[in-house]
């Protein structure tokens, strides 16, 4: 998935199917001009954005997402059925 570009005069054309290149592009730049004035994004990609901002701007959240990606380089990580069948 990627981003794409589109002129105004083509995005007022097709508003109605922008939605059905959202599924394939992230972000949709609609220019005028050859400049970019604004985008259309696609929601679910947004929320994830907005959720990965939450986490990175608290520091313990931070802290403890870059400790969990450590882990995961380090081997350090466990098959939940493994977790599942320790604790029953």
């Amino acid at each position: 998935m990627g981003n794409g570009t589109i002129d105004i005069s083509d995005a007022r054309s097709q508003f109605g199917r922008l939605d059905e290149r959202l599924k394939n592009e992230h972000v949709i730049r609609v220019t005028r001009h050859n400049k970019p004035v604004f985008a259309v994004v696609d929601l679910e990609f947004l929320s994830t954005v907005l959720e990965t901002i939450e986490i990175v701007s608290d520091p313990e959240s931070y802290r403890m997402f870059m400790e969990s990606l450590e882990d995961i380089r380090q081997g350090r990580i466990h098959d939940h059925e493994d977790v599942k069948k320790e604790l029953l």
